[in-house]
């Protein structure tokens, strides 16, 4: 697994948001530093209070928030904060599965099978959906987070992100294909029915109708 650094990068670089880049790539400095000395203590991650480290972040962001005057790079600082956080609690398997969908956060891209997951549950050829934009399909480049359920795949489609700007009903579609099971990097059948793909493996994908 990784973070897509150009994601980060692409928004830091965003003239909204430029005056305050240094200030934030400073706190992501520091979130990296505090879970490396976190994880030296090898402390019991599995509790119901925040660690040093999920304490560290937050208390850390509450106070740079109070330095930046800009709702946009705020947004972004606790996007940034909630991924580290995440990490700091559970890992990658916390990163990955409570990265925020619906607004900005750090792109993170499954480079291997991460556990613990429900693949084996899956039939060998399965019939996977995924809802996005149009251009997605167009140019062939595909996310890795798609569904075995089409219902899902709808609601992605045409309802989760209906209050964005960027939202359009007539560039939204629904995709499909068949994916190898031996070729699935991780699978939850539960509420959104997800699995992720390794894209480089997709076969033919069409439009669903």
């Amino acid at each position: 697994m990784k973070i897509d650094i150009t994601s980060i990068e692409n928004k830091l670089n965003d003239s909204s948001i430029s005056e305050f880049s240094q200030i934030i790539i400073n706190a992501v400095e520091s979130f990296i530093g505090t879970i490396q000395s976190f994880e030296a203590l090898k402390e019991d991650t599995f509790t119901f209070e925040d660690n040093v480290a999920e304490k560290f972040i937050n208390s850390h962001s509450s106070m740079l928030s109070e330095k930046i005057q800009n709702d946009e790079a705020l947004q972004v600082l606790d996007a940034l904060r909630y991924a580290f956080v995440g990490y700091a609690f559970n890992g990658l398997h916390q990163l990955y599965t409570r990265q925020e969908n619906q607004c900005w956060g750090p792109k993170i891209i499954l480079t291997e099978v991460l556990t613990p997951n429900d693949i084996s549950s899956l039939d060998q050829d399965v019939k996977l959906y995924r809802g996005c934009d149009i251009v997605e399909h167009k140019r062939g480049r595909y996310g890795q987070a798609w569904t075995t359920s089409l219902q899902v795949a709808k609601d992605f489609a045409y309802t989760h992100y209906q209050g964005q700007e960027w939202f359009d009903t007539e560039s939204r579609v629904v995709l499909e294909t068949i994916y190898s099971r031996d070729n699935i990097l991780f699978s939850d059948q539960s509420v959104e029915f997800e699995v992720v793909v390794d894209v480089s493996k997709l076969g033919k994908v069409n439009k669903h109708s």
